[in-house]
């Protein structure tokens, strides 16, 4: 059965273009590199007037979801992609939520 991660960050004020363009250049094309499926990103603003990016990753099983992310996070993501990421995201907002299916789609 697949796994869908919910994926929830809040971007740091003025970050929003920069924070889009790493995404769109370099990290979604790593992720998708690496047998990701992106299944769609959004923004929205909440009552605070704080943006948020939110993305939506599916993978095979919880194994494959396992193997993936052991190879995605190596050491070049530590040290080179990591600053870049919490350069422009509040560290402390990231949510990771695995998502499980309420009802059957049949």
């Amino acid at each position: 059965m697949n796994v869908i991660e919910l994926r929830e960050y809040q971007i740091k004020p003025g970050k929003t273009a920069q924070w889009l363009n790493l995404m769109e250049k370099e990290i979604l094309p790593y992720q998708r590199s690496k047998g990701v499926e992106v299944i769609n990103s959004y923004l929205y603003c909440d009552d605070n007037g704080d943006e948020w990016f939110v993305w939506l990753r599916q993978f095979k099983d919880e194994q494959s979801r396992q193997e993936i992310c052991s190879q995605l996070y190596d050491q070049w993501w530590i040290y080179e992609v990591r600053p870049k990421v919490f350069s422009l995201i509040e560290e402390s907002s990231v949510k990771v939520r695995t998502l499980q299916a309420a009802f059957s789609a049949n």
